[in-house]
Parts: structure tokens; sequence; C-alpha cells
């Protein structure tokens, strides 16, 4: 009857009972023991090769006779073996999210293979299994309850996600038809499984929500038929969990999307009263007898919370014409307006009538709190519900934000007793999310700074407040964490600019020596926001950061501490440490970075560890004298972190202390950059450092993988060291074990090693070697294309590099590359990399090079083809060489063909023609960018760095705010994307217009440019020049060479060449100008030197050719 299980009960009873229950319950209880878990599992996994496993697991779990810890094993282990096992890799549409699947089908990936080219494995689970598990699970979650239930609901979301709607049509019938009996036990359970349905469609694109909406056509009309009934004629505890569960489900429906064709405004309309219904409902008494903590946590109020969130939501998203993007349809505009002005007075009144009560000491959950602000906080922003709102925000300020911002009893006894605990929470990220103070917070925030009149009313109640004789610490602290929400808008607005100073001066300043703890704390947080404040009078500027040191340094509370420390960060940044900032701190740097890493190996905050990272940045020199004991500290404090790490605790504090070892990591980082002008420092720190570099790659710590080798790389970027040398090895090793994955990060370390001791990696033999197989091992074993790109251009590094001691290892890297072709390539920059360095071999050393190539053809014959196809794929994929370095070693290559030993010219007789118009596009295109560089370098110079700080205006009372909405962003994009779309190769010059001046498509310097060569050290290699001088060869030439350079090469082409010889003389002058300037002045006695000629003629076989005249 429930979950279509009687169709097919019988044979899937049978198919369980072809195997012996007694064993598997015995391995599952088995699990529970740690000595015995991995046997047990070895024989599960055994078992679960045979066919009626899954329905021997559901057999047991539904079992009354069994033990409960082998039932709650079952259902853990089918959870688990059914989200391993159930997609089928022979079906990727059942088993893939579809925006996935066009995304490979527009790059040509088959997403049917899921590492390089192996195929996924069929799923290990029968038809029969999986036929057996739809139609019972539905009826198997009905007759559970938790901690079962939750395992099995778990399941029937892997189901919905590989086989809904296509291999799982009776789902819905099966939800259907639970939800039409009047049996309310069951709802709540058949519910939460149509809740992972809707959760996997709540993300999607509208256009892929297709099935979920044909499903809310038949489902929704019931459940809201089946909330209105609980509603009116049920107050049970278990009728409030299946109305929370309905909200849950129509919340997560509508979160991003709207469908007019499931909901019409009428609809929509029905289930927006329902929730006002739910907001205005007086709960049962009974839940006045629980513990606060109880009550926020119980479904009736959870109830309010989900209606709070559709209201909201509906709101910020769908209910109002001012947060619409453009050209939107007239539904969606009907709908807004039927919302703002149908609705908003409605919830309005309604919220505010919640916070009456708050107000009045009834108790309300703070997430219904929390969401009502926030509901207030959007009111801001619309002129029809301002106009609501700006009645009551006098009272809404004084009475319940006012309040909220002030410190509580169990915050006062968290300060004192587990003050870290307290900065934690304070910390906390995901607060704003949860937090009535949060929503307070912003709510101010936001009325004082968009809505006139507001900024004057909160400082007009303030000063009330604070002028109290009878004002209480606790009422202190509201009116400095009010004055802090407020600062950023306060110092902004110049009816109060004159006052600031003397507001902090009077209120704030004599805080900061409170004899109570936490309004020393609160004083330096407010403090932290008029950090843009410009003292008239110097002492106030001085007396401020005297303050906040010595509440850093001197201070016993260490929230006060923190507080002082991250007010001290913005001053730093707001201030740019102007030099009597500096002057001010110096003294007293040492103590403050000390107390700042004391402060960080007590609490293990991220945050702090900006801070320092800060200071450390911006005074480098005053802090060389203890960099070598902050950075043994701090390695220390890292080694005790990662070894709490290996010791049982809580998730979340295991995550803390993650990010607190990466700020480690970071500060080190920052560290060595510092001192990399002292060499003799950088050596004592650089030892210190090597012990954590070492156990991270040593133990395998995965974690601190990239923050590890980024040190390594800021370690070697200019030198690098013996014990460096020590560490290049550990990446090796590291590499081979489980850092093969990590190679393009690897990448920035191995390049360093390659071009900043390249005589410490040839005077071992095994350096060059192991950076070979490095590269061998990332491309062979198909580790993706960006690390295999990554390996090429390695392999182009070390070509340039160490070009005299490659002569043993170029065969092999030529036979590699050949290899590599024979497999299929999907992305142009993994083969034009490759290409590359075989360009570069082709420069260095023609001779070496097509002798290599002859060895390698000769002694493996599979790879003759690719070898002898190699030049007319590169004629082929000239036009997508980009960027400066790509360009150079490209038309390197190209000048070294022009110039070719006629003993070649059989190796190369096909690709001839195709030489000098690729010479020309290249060559254009490297005009084109250093052009480009030229102009950003001039626009870097005369740019106004200036940040626009300043706080939104405030709009008038009968406005909405002006919004930039994501769907604008996302059209402008498109637009600048379709813009800089690549159309023609740009040789013939016939589609070549001038004014496509946002065609940055092909200047844009490339993600592997960054790894530089000799070519960029060397000034001398100049790529024009060597063009000029190919061109005076060919001048020479006397076998017919130059006559079939040219048979293809037309009148518009020579405009160019002209245009390239033109440009090469303007580069040469250029270049001797600056070398005159910097030898002090020009020398008129010297003569002028020759530039390159302005034509070329080529006597061949045939008659004499002027390049630049037409061919007749």
């Amino acid at each position: 009857m429930l979950g279509g299980g009687g169709g097919s009960g019988g044979d899937s009873c049978a198919a369980a009972h072809k195997m012996d229950l007694a064993p598997v319950i015995e391995s599952l209880q088995a699990t529970l023991a740690p000595q015995l878990r991995q046997q047990a599992e070895e024989k599960l996994a055994q078992f679960s090769k045979t066919p009626g496993f899954i329905p021997c697991l559901i057999q047991i779990i539904l079992s009354e006779q069994c033990d409960m810890g082998a039932r709650q094993a079952g259902a853990i282990y089918l959870k688990n073996y059914v989200n391993t096992n159930w997609p089928d890799g022979t079906d990727p549409s059942a088993t893939a999210d579809p925006d996935i699947l066009a995304l490979a089908s527009a790059v040509n990936i088959d997403v049917s293979k899921t590492n390089g080219d192996h195929p996924q494995r069929a799923s290990p689970i029968s038809d029969a299994d999986k036929d057996y598990l739809r139609n019972i699970l539905i009826d198997a979650i009905l007759r559970t309850k938790d901690p079962l239930r939750c395992q099995l609901i778990t399941a029937a979301g892997t189901l919905i996600k590989c086989d809904f709607p296509s291999k799982w049509p009776q789902f819905i019938n099966q939800i259907h038809a639970c939800l039409s009996t009047d049996n309310i036990e069951t709802w709540n359970s058949v519910l939460l499984v149509f809740y992972a349905l809707v959760q996997h469609y709540e993300y999607k694109k509208s256009e892929d929500r297709g099935p979920m909406d044909d499903v809310m056509l038949v489902i929704l009309p019931l459940l809201h038929q089946r909330l209105m009934q609980l509603f009116a004629h049920n107050d049970s505890d278990q009728s409030a969990l299946s109305q929370k569960t309905i909200l849950k489900i129509f919340h997560a429906y509508i979160q991003l999307h709207l469908s007019f064709r499931v909901l019409p405004t009428q609809t929509m309309g029905s289930w927006l009263d329902t929730c006002c219904m739910v907001l205005e409902r007086r709960l049962p008494e009974r839940l006045d007898a629980l513990d606060e903590d109880d009550r926020a946590e119980h479904p009736w109020w959870k109830c309010k919370k989900w209606a709070l969130h559709i209201l909201l939501r509906t709101f910020e998203r769908h209910g109002s014409p001012a947060n619409l993007p453009k050209g939107q349809s007239h539904e969606k505009v009907e709908f807004a307006n039927f919302f703002l002005k149908g609705y908003s007075a409605k919830v309005i009144q309604l919220i505010f009538a919640i916070l009456e009560a708050y107000r009045q000491k009834v108790y309300v959950s703070p997430r219904v709190v929390q969401l009502c602000l926030n509901y207030l906080r959007e009111s801001v922003r619309h002129a029809f519900s301002w106009k609501i709102v700006q009645n009551h925000v006098v009272v809404l300020i004084q009475d319940i934000i006012y309040p909220l911002l002030c410190i509580n009893d169990d915050d006062i006894e968290l300060f004192e007793d587990e003050p870290v605990e307290f900065v934690r929470a304070r910390l906390d990220i995901l607060d704003e999310y949860i937090s009535p103070v949060s929503a307070a917070e912003l709510f101010l925030s936001d009325a004082v700074a968009k809505r006139k009149d507001v900024l004057m009313k909160t400082v007009n109640f303030l000063g009330t407040v604070i002028h109290n004789d009878t004002i209480t610490p606790k009422q202190k602290d509201g009116v400095l964490h009010m004055l802090g929400v407020i600062g950023n808008v306060l110092i902004k607005k110049k009816t109060f600019t004159n006052q600031l100073e003397h507001i902090i001066v009077q209120y704030l300043f004599p805080e900061l020596q409170s004899p109570v703890a936490y309004l020393r704390a609160r004083a330096c947080y407010a403090l932290r926001n008029f950090s843009k404040l410009e003292y008239t009078n110097p002492e106030n500027s001085t007396r401020c950061l005297t303050n906040l040191i010595h509440c850093l340094c001197n201070d016993t509370s260490l929230p006060v501490q923190i507080e002082a420390a991250m007010a001290l960060n913005l001053f730093l940044s707001d201030t740019e440490a102007s030099e009597k900032d500096k002057a001010i701190i110096i003294p007293h740097l040492q103590i403050i970075v000390m107390r700042i890493i004391e402060i960080i190996r007590k609490t293990e905050i991220d945050d702090v560890m900006i801070v320092l990272q800060k200071i450390v940045g911006l005074f480098d020199q005053d802090l060389q004298p203890i960099a070598v004991q902050m950075t043994m500290q701090l390695v220390e404090f890292f080694k005790h972190v990662i070894a709490s790490e290996n010791t049982p605790s809580d998730e979340t504090k295991a995550e803390e202390k993650t990010v607190a070892a990466m700020g480690v990591l970071n500060t080190l980082d920052t560290i060595v950059s510092c001192m990399g002008d002292k060499p003799e420092i950088l050596a004592q720190i650089e030892q210190s450092i090597f012990e954590i570099i070492a156990v991270v790659l040593r133990d395998g710590i995965l974690d601190f993988y990239e923050e590890i080798l980024t040190l390594i790389d800021t370690l070697t970027i200019n030198t690098v060291s013996p014990v460096m040398w020590q560490a290049f090895y550990l990446i090796k090793e590291a590499f081979y074990r489980d850092a093969a994955d990590y190679f393009a990060e690897i990448m920035n370390c191995l390049h360093n090693y390659v071009v900043n001791d390249t005589p410490g990696l040839v005077s071992q033999h095994d350096r060059l070697e192991i950076l070979f197989e490095m590269c061998k091992h990332v491309i062979v074993n198909d580790l993706g294309e960006d690390s295999e790109a990554h390996a090429g251009k390695l392999m182009e590094v070390v070509i340039f590099q160490c070009q005299d001691h490659m002569s043993v290892a170029l065969p092999a890297i030529v036979q590699l590359i050949a290899t590599r072709f024979q497999r299929k390539i999907i992305t142009s920059e993994l083969r034009l990399m490759l290409i590359q360095v075989f360009i570069v071999m082709l420069w260095l050393n023609p001779d070496r090079f097509f002798q290599t190539l002859n060895t390698v053809a000769t002694n493996d014959p599979s790879t003759q083809t690719i070898i002898a196809n190699f030049f007319n794929q590169w004629m082929t994929d000239c036009p997508l060489f980009a960027g400066v370095h790509d360009r150079r070693v490209c038309a390197l290559g190209l000048c070294t063909l022009l110039r070719i030993d006629a003993t070649y010219y059989p190796a190369i007789s096909s690709i001839v023609p195709k030489i000098l118009p690729n010479c020309i596009q290249i060559y254009d295109g490297l005009m084109k960018t250093y052009q480009h560089n030229e102009e950003e370098d001039s626009d870097d110079e005369t740019d106004d760095d200036d940040d626009d700080d300043s706080v939104a205006s405030d709009i008038e009372d009968g406005e909405d705010e002006t919004i930039e909405h994501e769907d604008d962003f996302l059209e402008k994009l498109s637009k600048k994307a379709s813009d800089h779309e690549m159309s023609g190769d740009g040789l013939d010059g016939d589609d070549d217009d001038d004014d496509d001046e946002g065609s940055d498509f092909d200047i844009d310097e490339t993600d592997l440019e960054s790894y530089s060569t000799i070519l960029e050290a060397n000034e001398d290699i100049d790529e024009f020049q060597i063009f000029c001088e190919s061109l005076q060869k060919l001048q020479a030439d006397t076998t017919g060479y130059n006559q079939a350079l040219l048979q293809s090469v037309t009148p518009e082409q020579r405009v160019h060449i002209q245009n390239i010889i033109h440009y090469t003389e303007k580069r040469k002058q250029e270049k001797e100008s600056n070398k005159i300037r910097e030898a002090g002045g020009y020398n008129f006695s010297q003569s002028a030197a020759a530039g390159p000629p302005t034509s070329f003629n080529f006597t061949g076989n045939g008659p004499t050719i002027n390049l630049l005249q037409n061919q007749k």
C-alpha cells in the first residue's frame, strides 16, 4: 500500500532470503567495535557483491527483533553503499548535473570518463536490487524513526539525484498516495523525503526546473490543503513538525525562482496569507514551561521562523519592483506590485506586533527577532514600505535595537569565564545570518545611511542616554556599540564632522581606561569604525594610538587585547601608516608583535593573524632585530597546532585550528618576503621554517600543501640555498606519494630552482632527471591538461636555461611529446605548449633539433607520423599564439626557418609558403601587444588611485534605493564577452577593423607566461632585429628558397612587412636613446647607427625581387 512496496515485496523478500542474515548482522554489529571494524567492513564488502544484499539490509533495518546497534549500522552502511555505488557510469545523464553536462558538451568532453581516458565502472548494484529499493524505500522510511529514518532519507536523496524522474517515475505517486491518507503520523516522514527532491532542484536554473514544476502542479495544492487542515484543527507538536516541513519545502521551492505556471498571483497570495496567519497565531501555552533554549528549537517557533523566511525572500527576490532587473516579464512586474502594495503594510504590522511583545519581555525566539529585523531592513530600501516603518523608527531604535546592542548577562559571564569563546562568538562569520544582534547592527547601519533624519534621531537618543547620571555599564556598552555601528556614516556627514573629535575624546577615550573590562573592549571596537577620522588636534591622534597600544600590550583582558589589535590594524590601513603614526608605534613595536603572537597562540584566531601580517609588511625594517625570534615562535605554534589536530576534537574546532595554521604559514611568507634583502637574517629564518616544510611534506598533511609550496616559492624567489635543495627532494617525495594533483603549485617552486640556481641544478646529475621524470609522470598519467601544460612549460624553461646540458635528455623529451600527441588533446593551451617546446629546441640549435627528430623517429616508428606533422601543426596553430612570450618564441622559431640551412629544406618544403604570412601575423600581434602594454603603463602613471569610500547618499522618503542587479551585471558581462570574440585570422587584412579597440583577446598574457626564461632575462634577444637580419640573409640565397617563401605573399602583407621594419627601427632608436640617457646625455660626435634597410632584394634563380614592391 505505502511506498509501492506491495508490488515487489514478494520478490524482494525472496531475494533477501537468498542471503543468510546472521553473518550480515554479525558483521554489522562488529563495525561498532573499533578493533573489529576493518575486518567487518571487508566482510560486508564481500556480501555486497551478492544480488539481494540491499533487500537483506532493508530486512535487518526494519526488523524489530534485531539489535538496534546492528539496525543503525545497517542503515548507515546502506546510505554509504547507495551513495557510492548507485550512480551508473554508463548513463551520465542520470548521474551528472545538467549544467555540467551542457558545459562538457560545449567543450567536447566525454563525461562518461572520470579520470583521463578511464571509463566509469558500471554500478555493482543489480537492476533487481535497484528496482526493489525504489519500490520499498519510502515504505521503509515511513516504518522507521530517527536515527534509522534520517539515514534512509539521505539514501532517498541519492536516488532522487540519480534516477528522478526517468528511472523513478513512481516516486511522485508514492508521495501523493501517502499525503492523501489521513494518517498524520506518516506525513512528516514523507514530507522530509519530498523536501530532498525540492532541495535537489532548489538552486537549478529556471529552464532546468521543469520536472520540479510539473510535480508541484500536483503536490503543492495538496501541501497547502494539509497545512490549512493542520493549522485549523490540530495543535499537537507532531502537527507543528509537519507544518514546519511544509513551509521549508515551499521556501526552498520559491527561493530563487517563482513559476507563475505553478503559482499564479492569486495562488501565491493564498500561501502568503497562510504565512501571515502563522505569524499571527498564538502558540500553545505549554511552551512557556520550557527552557528558553528548548523553546527556540521547538517546531512551533520554527513555523514562525519559516513563515518569515518565505515572506522575506518573497519581498527581496520577487516582491518589489525596485528589486527586479530590467526587462522582466509582465507577470513578474505585476506580482512585485501586488506584493508591495498588498502585503507590505500587513507584514510590517505583524512584525511590529511581534517586536512589541518582545519589547514587553514576552518570549520571542532569537531567529524570529532576527528575521523580523531583516524584513524591516529590506523595507528601508523601498519608498512604499519605508513610509510605514518610518513612523515607528524612533521606538524601534530605542526599545528594540538599543537593548539588543547592550551586552547581556550571558555575554558578560562568557566574557569573564571563557574569553576565548567570547571572542570566537563575536568573530563568527556565520553570526550575521542567525544573530538578532547582527540583524540589529545591519538595520541600524542601513537606516542611518539611507534615510534622512534617522542618523540625527539616533545621535539625539544616544546623547540622552549617555548624559543620564544613572547609566549602568551595560547601558553604556549599548551606547558605545551603537556609536561603533554608525561610525562609518557619521564620519562622512558634514553635519557631525566638527563634533566627532569632541565626542570621541569625551566619551570613548575615558572608557579605554574603564574599570569594566567589557567597556574597554567596546571602546576599542567603536574606535575601529572612526579610524578614518582626521583629528584637528594632533595630540588627540597620538592619544588614540597610544591608548590602543596600551590596551593591546598591557591590558589583562584577552577580548580587550584582541579588539585593540583589530582597531590598530584599521588605523594602520586607513592612515597608510604616516611617519608620525609610525613614530608612535615603533618604540612599542617589539612588544606589540610579541603580544599579538601570544594572543594567536592562546586563541588560534585567524583575524588576529591578519593584524600581524599587516604590521610585518609595514614595519619590515624595524622588525629585523626580532624577525628570527618571531619566526621561531610561529614555527613552534604551527607545530603545536598540527600536533593537536591529530587528537580527537569536534569538527568545528579542527577547522578553526586549520585556518589558524594556514594563517601562520601566510604570516611566515610575509616575513620571508620582507626579509628578502637581508640574507643573513633570511638564512636563520629559513632554517626554522624548514622544520615545518619537512613536517608537512614528509607526513603528507594535504591541508597545508598549497601554503607550504607558496612558502618554498617565496624562499627560493631570488636564490636557492642548500637548505632549500633539501626541500626540493621533499617535494619530489610528496609529488609521487600524494601531491601530483598540486603540480601547478609545485611548478612555481621548480621554476625557481631552474632559473635561480641553474649551476646548483646541473651540479647534481639526478636533479635534471627528477624534473624530467616529474613532467613525464604528469603527462603519461593523464593528470589533466592544465597540469600537463605546466609540465610542458617546465620542460621549455629547463631547455632554455640548461641548453648546454640537455643533449642526453632531448630525445626523451621529443619522444614524450610525440607520444602525448598520439592521444587526444582537447585544449589548445596544451597543444601550443608542446609545440612551443619543439620550437625552443629548433631556435636554440637547429642541427641538434633535426638530428633528435630523426633519432626518435628511427628508434620509435610509432612517432614518425607525429614528428613529420609537427611543422604543419605549427603553421596551422600560429594564429592561436597569444601574449608576449609565446609570440616571441613563435617568432624566433619562424625566423630560424627563414634562415635555415639548405640541408633541411626537404623536411619543411610543405610549409615554406606559410612561413612569411605567419611571421607577419605573429609580428603584428607583438607590435599591438607592446603598444598596448606601453599605453597601460602610461595609464597607470596617470590614474588617480583614490578609493571611493563614500556612503550612499540619503534616499528621499518617497524614493526607492537604486539597485545594481545581478542580472544586469551578467548582461553587461555577456556583452563584453561577445565584444571580445575572435573573428577571422587577420592574415589578409580584408576584415581587419582598426576601430576594434575592445579586442584584447590576443593581447592578454597567457597563464603560463609568468614563468620567466632567459628570453625575458636577456635584453639582447630582439626578435624584431632578428627578423630583419633573417630577411637580409635571404638576399644572398641562391637556392630558390626565397622564391618559395614569397610565392604566397600578397601586396597587403608586403605593407605589413614594411610596418614591421619601421617598427624595428623605432625600437632600436628608443633603446639607444635610453642607453645614452642612462650614460648621462647625448654625444653628438657619434655617427648615427645604420638602421635596417627599408627594402630587400633577393637574387635567386629568377629575376631580382624587391620585397616591398608588387611582384610582377
